[in-house]
């Protein structure tokens, strides 16, 4: 059987849906054979105002540490697109 390699790099802002439905973005730190490690994940959500992000553990401190994605728990991924990755950063970014 042929493996499809992913095209994704270490900083790329991305998306990665999980078994449980939930979809996650954030930044890539680290990725191998068995996991996707990402800086500051959140939680993608929908309101009536739109797409809302929610950390992704609250006991997090994301300035100091990462969250590690097992990769028999992710369904699939893909690079976050511009408007996505724009409103990740704008939340993600402290002022």
């Amino acid at each position: 059987m042929l493996i499809k390699k992913n095209n994704l790099s270490k900083g790329d802002v991305i998306n990665i849906k999980l078994i449980s439905g939930d979809e996650i973005i954030g930044e890539l730190v680290d990725q191998d054979d068995s996991h996707y490690e990402l800086k500051k994940p959140c939680i993608v959500v929908t309101s009536t105002e739109g797409i809302g992000l929610l950390q992704a553990m609250f006991g997090l401190d994301p300035d100091k540490e990462n969250l590690v994605y097992k990769n028999n728990h992710v369904i699939t991924m893909c690079h976050a697109h511009e408007k996505m990755r724009e409103h990740y950063i704008t939340v993600t970014t402290a002022e």
